[in-house]
């Protein structure tokens, strides 16, 4: 125990605790103060620091400064025990010591295992803008459910979040955290292999089954994360619910783009990152998660990048029109930093061609924005990929009744239009909002995009869609008779 001011710094712990309490830091500012205080006083220049706490990320100085003034903040009233230095660095002011361990410390400490990560946790590369209360969220979510599955749209985030908070609970779980990334895997005796491995079990016999894996967990307090499961849904809820079943101190975090549809799940809805709306300010635009990532991820490339307000301007309609996904935001500021912002809004409209380029260690599919739907658009049934390349025709938000005129036909009744779209709800690739009892549907401007591209490819112009439309409503099947299909619906 680190003694500073006030304030005693647990450096196994992880934790700052004053005299009301624990106060709440993020990792980062915690291994910004422990490393100044561990200086015991010494001038830490900023490159120095940089180093530490980002070993294996390229960032820029205005991180650093914004978790200093957060770690300022927390600090209060002994704030100015963080000296600056201008031009030289900074250094941890006043007498600080090793203190005395109180009684409930030494018994936490006492009780306390390792720090351990069993299997291959991806690393964190750069900051995770915008999610720290999304992190603390799930953190404070999974000792209540015993199975919380991250859904979102591909390139949302979903294994970032995942490896971190695995990371923030490690000291939770005395049998560790196990990490299973699934995306390699396409049938059942692979994934159960995968997930076996991951948790260190061997069978003599051949590849576990999802009971055997249950029992063999069953009295380890753990943590396991199963990264990428939705082209294999069906195995990994099985083994779910064997998991919850057979091994109540063991918690699930699954990432997928649909639910697991299980008895104990819990789901988490990840959001994308905020965007500025099209009349922000400058500053204003700069305060959102999804520019503070682009830039970032340009400045790395390109230093200097976007320093007028005219760039930052055209930086917020990018991120805004790339509905705030990181991946996307990613591959964005990596073109700019070639293009130019003003070479790569113009050319926004060609999205799928642009943005490429993703990182060579990256998985595949999210090394190309054409490729992360392409992942989706494969998993869907034929009727629901019709459903969503003639649905990609209708701007904005739209009702049910809208997706039926445009895309039922002889061969696809408004029924199974209706139930595709309740597919493309679930697998992340329509968005749903409710406005009372009425119900619409959005698709975001880069998967309108990507269905415009497959309905083109599968022959399917506009003029051709919108003249079915119109047919369609002169035939049998018109709109007005549509909802008597489904009377519990409420149509606009």
């Amino acid at each position: 125990m680190i003694q500073i001011g006030r304030f005693e710094l647990d450096p196994e712990l992880r934790t700052l605790n004053g005299r009301s309490g624990r106060v709440r830091i993020g990792a980062r500012a915690f291994d910004i103060l422990m490393y100044l205080a561990t200086s015991r006083g010494r001038l830490v220049t900023k490159d120095e620091l940089i180093r530490h706490v980002w070993p294996d990320t390229i960032v820029e100085e205005n991180n650093l400064q914004v978790h200093l003034s957060a770690l300022r903040k927390a600090l209060g009233a002994d704030r100015n025990l963080i000296v600056t230095l201008t031009g030289r660095g900074y250094q941890l002011a006043g007498h600080f010591t090793r203190a005395q361990e109180t009684t409930a410390a030494q018994t936490a400490r006492n009780a306390r295992v390792p720090r351990r990560i069993i299997g291959d946790l991806p690393a964190q590369v750069g900051e995770l803008y915008g999610r720290e209360n999304v992190i603390q969220e799930i953190t404070d979510l999974l000792p209540r459910a015993r199975a919380v599955t991250l859904v979102g749209a591909g390139g949302i985030g979903k294994t970032c979040l995942a490896s971190a908070v695995a990371r923030c609970l490690a000291d939770q779980f005395a049998d560790g955290v196990h990490f299973a990334g699934l995306a390699p895997h396409a049938n059942t005796p692979a994934v159960l292999g995968a997930v076996a491995h991951a948790c260190g079990l061997a069978c003599s016999g051949g590849t576990m089954s999802a009971v055997q894996i249950a029992a063999a967990l069953a009295e380890k307090r753990c943590l396991l994360v199963l990264d990428n499961a939705e082209h294999v849904i069906d195995v990994v809820a099985d083994l779910a619910e064997a998991l919850t079943r057979f091994s109540p101190e063991l918690r699930l975090l699954t990432t997928s783009r649909e639910p697991l549809r299980v008895a104990a799940e819990s789901v988490y809805q990840v959001k994308p990152l905020e965007a500025p709306a099209s009349d922000a300010q400058c500053q204003e635009v700069l305060a959102h998660s999804s520019v503070r990532l682009f830039l970032q991820r340009a400045r790395a490339l390109q230093p200097g990048f976007g320093d007028d307000a005219a760039s930052i301007a055209l930086v917020g309609e990018v991120c805004r029109r790339l509905d705030g996904v990181p991946l996307a935001i990613e591959l964005a500021a990596a073109r700019a930093a070639t293009l130019g912002i003003d070479g790569l809004h113009r050319r926004l409209d060609d999205r799928l061609n642009i943005l490429t380029g993703g990182r060579r260690t990256a998985l595949p599919r999210h090394r190309t924005l054409r490729a992360t739907f392409d992942w989706s658009y494969a998993l869907l049934d034929p009727v629901a990929r019709t459903v969503f390349r003639r649905v990609g025709q209708l701007g904005g938000t739209f009702h049910i009744e809208d997706a039926c005129t445009i895309a039922a036909n002889d061969e696809i009744t408004p029924t199974l239009v209706m139930t595709s779209i309740i597919e493309l709800v679930e697998k992340s690739l329509l968005g749903v909002e409710f406005e009372g009892p009425v119900t619409r549907y959005r698709l975001p401007e880069s998967t309108r995009a990507y269905a415009r591209e497959k309905l083109r490819d599968e022959g399917e112009g506009d003029d051709q869609v919108a003249g079915q439309r119109v047919s369609g409503s002169r035939g049998s099947r018109s709109a007005r008779q549509w909802p008597s299909l489904a009377p519990n619906m409420v149509f606009a």
